[in-house]
Formats: structure tokens, sequence, C-alpha cells
């Protein structure tokens, strides 16, 4: 069966408070002892402070724009990290003969400069809108006042410079930065621009404005075309006029040698036969006539009468002349074949004439013919270039919009490059001429007369309260075996459960009460004695931790 443990009331653990004192007292005072001893033998630290201000711009921020709040906290914690660097830092140790214990102890110089950078204090203070940054304090703890005034002092002239050269620097890296973006964008632009006209130059007669006069000039050539086709056709309609022309006169020259032939046959044959001569026919009517006047003649008169005479003779003479024609019938007929024949030729000859006009106007024709179609060709291979042409404005219209879109693209970059580089120009030239944001001293680096560090009476304090807690601890530890046991009537009850009818008192002897005392005040003794010679230990321990050393310097 388990039994609850019971609960000690305030007066029982007064009471053990009150049994254990000792145990609490002799910590408090040897912690105590100890710890300010180390204290108090710990030297001054001395802080120096000054105040410096962000000065506002001296020009109107229409003509350069101001830095904003987050550009100079920024900055600010730029020249916090240039400041406060080791590279900075270091030549302050050996000018001001800083950290001379350490320095002479063989301590490192990084962990010298890492504890200087710890007694550097940088405190932002911002204005009444709680947002812009308004002014910030410096603060430095040395051992010595001279030492934290100077090297305070020398950390605000390095802050009012490292802002000189750092807004001044900045301004030149982003105006450099501005000018290398917009040197680029240029060659970007004149590039886009370089590919273009040389587009336009190798397209010159196919650029997109030409675009209408090459139809324009495509229509003319196919009317063109067509006027050629035209005439062409003319011409070969003329052609096929003389051709037929030229076998009509080939007819007429077939017929008239056979019409020739045919009549020089019956010239001919007319020629031999001189009964049908119309001489023949003549003398033959002429000597009917003269017969006949004859026969009349001698029925009236003799024959010896002149006219009968006359007339005989006449009619001899005629008959002379048809034994005479009858005698010249070769020659006639050779006449009439001549005559025939050269009748023939002639008319051979004008068709001839006919016939070689019209092969000339043929081969004129012909050399017309090849004139038009090598016009037809030229404007064939004129129209096949126009073609080509007109075909390839698209592709050039395309590669044109292509860098017109990443012209036009590119351009408000760099027209905003230009214009940021101008303001980076006037940014330049007025952090050069200290006309922007600047960082002024308004209090310099004082003096200090009294030291903030250590604060000996409550490191002292703070000891008695590591006694007291080591000594709360010791009154626990003796007191936990008591509490397991049954002391008093109280405990009987609760643990037994039992009611208690009567208590005897612990019966000594004057003797052992002498003993018991005096064993008391023996342990006391003891426990002070052990007290006092720990505390030359603790304090020993605590110089050679450097414990207090770190929490004040």
């Amino acid at each position: 069966m388990s039994v609850e443990f019971r609960q000690r009331t305030a007066g029982e653990i007064a009471e053990m408070i009150k049994r254990r004192k000792w145990l609490i007292i002799l910590p408090i005072l040897t912690m105590t002892a100890a710890i300010g001893y180390v204290v108090y033998r710990l030297p001054s630290v001395y802080e120096s402070r000054t105040l410096l201000t962000v000065k506002p711009p001296t020009i109107s921020d229409k003509v350069v724009q101001s830095l904003t709040d987050e550009d100079i906290s920024q900055r600010l914690q730029a020249i916090n990290q240039e400041v406060l660097s080791r590279n900075s830092l270091e030549p302050m140790v050996a000018k001001y003969d800083l950290f001379k214990l350490e320095r002479n102890a063989g301590v490192p110089m990084e962990l010298i400069i890492e504890k200087m950078h710890k007694n550097i204090t940088v405190e932002v203070e911002k204005s009444d809108d709680e947002r812009k940054v308004a002014a910030f304090s410096i603060k430095y703890r040395d051992r010595t006042p001279e030492a934290a005034r100077s090297v305070a002092g020398d950390l605000a002239g390095k802050y009012v410079n490292a802002q000189v050269i750092a807004s001044t620097q900045t301004a030149e890296v982003t105006r450099e930065f501005l000018d290398n973006q917009r040197n680029q964008k240029k060659g970007e632009l004149d590039t886009l621009e370089k590919q273009r006209l040389a587009i336009m130059t190798q397209n010159v007669e196919t650029l997109p404005d030409s675009q209408q006069g090459l139809i324009a000039q495509l229509s003319g050539l196919r009317q063109r075309e067509d006027t050629i086709a035209k005439e062409k056709e003319t011409l070969i309609t003329e052609k096929g006029r003389l051709n037929d022309s030229i076998r009509a006169l080939n007819s007429q020259a077939r017929l008239i040698e056979d019409f020739g032939e045919k009549e020089t046959q019956a010239a001919v044959t007319q020629a031999s036969r001189v009964e049908d001569t119309p001489a023949y026919a003549a003398l033959i009517q002429k000597r009917a006539e003269l017969t006949a006047r004859l026969e009349k003649l001698k029925a009236q008169y003799r024959e010896k009468h002149p006219e009968v005479v006359d007339t005989t003779t006449q009619i001899e003479k005629v008959n002379d002349e048809l034994s005479a024609l009858s005698k010249n019938t070769d020659k006639r007929v050779k006449e009439a074949n001549q005559s025939s024949s050269r009748k023939a030729e002639l008319q051979k000859q004008n068709l001839e004439i006919e016939k070689q006009k019209a092969e000339s106007q043929i081969a004129q024709i012909d050399q017309q013919m090849q004139y038009k179609d090598a016009e037809l060709r030229q404007n064939a291979g004129q129209i096949s270039i126009l073609e080509a042409k007109i075909n390839q404005i698209p592709n050039v219209k395309v590669a044109l919009e292509g860098i017109n879109n990443q012209y036009q693209s590119a351009k408000p970059t760099y027209d905003d490059l230009l214009k940021k580089t101008h303001d980076a120009s006037l940014q330049v030239d007025r952090e050069s001429n200290a006309q922007g944001e600047t960082i002024r001293v308004v209090d310099a680096a004082n003096l200090p007369a009294s030291p903030v560090a250590p604060k000996r009476a409550a490191l002292t304090g703070f000891g008695a309260l590591i006694g007291l807690g080591i000594g709360l601890f010791l009154a626990v530890i003796f007191e936990i075996p008591r509490i397991f046991k049954i002391q008093n009537i109280e405990d009987a009850k609760h643990y037994t459960g039992l009611p208690v009818l009567a208590s005897v008192p612990p019966l000594l002897s004057q003797k052992e009460k002498s003993w018991q005392n005096r064993s008391y005040w023996l342990k006391v003794m003891a426990g002070i004695a052990v007290a006092v010679g720990i505390i030359p230990l603790i304090a020993m321990a605590l110089q050679a931790t450097r414990i207090f050393d770190r929490m004040v310097s």
C-alpha cells in the first residue's frame, strides 16, 4: 500500500533553513568574497561616444533624385563592414597602444581585433517618422579614457571619409555599369540597324514599299506580252496570206506556162497554115476583088487595055505575094513561137517579181517574228524576274518586321538606360561636389570622466546570488535523507495512519548535551575554515578563466 509524501508546511521549511543556515551562509560569504576580490581587481573600462548625422542633399530632388532610406541603410551597412574590418582596426591598435596586456601575453591579433570589435557599438537612430535614418552614434570602450576618445574620434572620421569614398565609388560604379549596359544595348541596336540596312541593300528592288511599283511593271509587261502576241498573230496571218499569194502565183505561173505552150503550139500551127493568116485572107480577098474587077474590065475592055493590064498585073502581084507568103511559113512559125514565148516569159517574169516581193515580205515577217519571239522571251524573262521579286517581298517583309520588332523591343531599354546613365552622371557630380547625402559629426568624441564598467556592486551581488544558490543546493542535499524518515509526530500520524497518544522527547544527560553543542560548533568552525580557505582557490580559478574580463571588456 503506497502512501503519499507528506507536504511540509512553511514553518517546517523555515525550521529546515534555520537548521542548515551555515550551509547557506558560508557559500554566500565565500562566493561574495571571491567574486568581489576578482571584480575589484578588474581594470576600469571607459566609454567615449560620438554622434554623427546624415545630412540631406543640398540640391533639389527635381534635379537629381536623392537616395532612398533603404539606400542609405545599405550604404551604412557597407561602411560598417569597411570601417570595422581588420585592415581598418589593426593600425589603431598600434597607433593608440591598445590591449597592451594581451599583446604582451602573446594573444593573436585576430583575437585582439575580435575583442576590439566587441568594444565598438554603432547604434542607428531613427527620425520622427520611424523610417528615415536621422543619425547614428559610435561608442568605444577602453581601459583608458584617452584611448576611448581617440578611437571613437578616429572611427567617426573613418565613417565620414568612407561615406564620401563609398558614395563616390558607388556612383562611379553605377555609372560605369550603366555605361557598359548602355553601350551593350547601343551595340545591339547598331547591329540590328546594320542588319536592317544590309537586308534593304541586298533587296533594294524587293522592299515592301516597291511592291505596288513591281506589280504595275508586271501588269505593263503582261500587257506588252499580249500586244506582242497579237502583233505576232497579225504577222502569222500576213505570212499565211503571202504564202497563199505565192502558191497562187506559182499556180498562175504553171497555168501561164501551160497556156503559153498551148498558145505557142496554136500560133505555130496557125503560122504554118498560110490560109488561116490574115495576110493570106487579105490577099485572097484582094485577089478575088481584082479577079472580079478583071472579069468586069474584060467584059468592057480588051486585054490590052491599061486597066485590064494593070488589074492583071495586080493579080499577078497578089499571086506573087501569096507565093512569097507560102514561102515565109517557117519564118512566121519561128516568129509566132518567139512571140508566144516572149509573152509567156514576160508574164512569168511579172509573176516571179510578185513572188519575190511576197517572199521578201515573208522574210521580213520572219525577221519581225524572230524579233517578236526575242521580245517575248525577253519579256517573259523580265516577268519571271518581277514575279521572283514579288514573291521575295513577303520574305523581305518578314525579315524587316523581325528586325524592326527586335529594334522596337530593345529601344525602350536603351532609352531607359540612357536616362539612368544621365542620372548616374549627375549623381557622380553631386557626390563629387559633396552635394548629396553626407555624414557629419555633430558631437565629437567625449573624454569620459567615470568608468562604465565593470559594475562591481552588481557583479558582487551576482556572486552572492551564486553563493545562495550553492548553499540552498547543499541544504537540500543534506535534508533529503531526513525527509524520507519519520522525524516527528506529524510524520508518524501521516505514514502510519494511527493516532498518537503520547510522545517522549529525547532524554539526554548534561554531558551528552555539552558534547552535542561542542560538536555543532566544531562543524561550524570547520565549515568556516573550509569556506575561507577556498576563497583564494575560487579567485584564482576566476582569474585564470578570465570570465569577468570577457564580460566587462
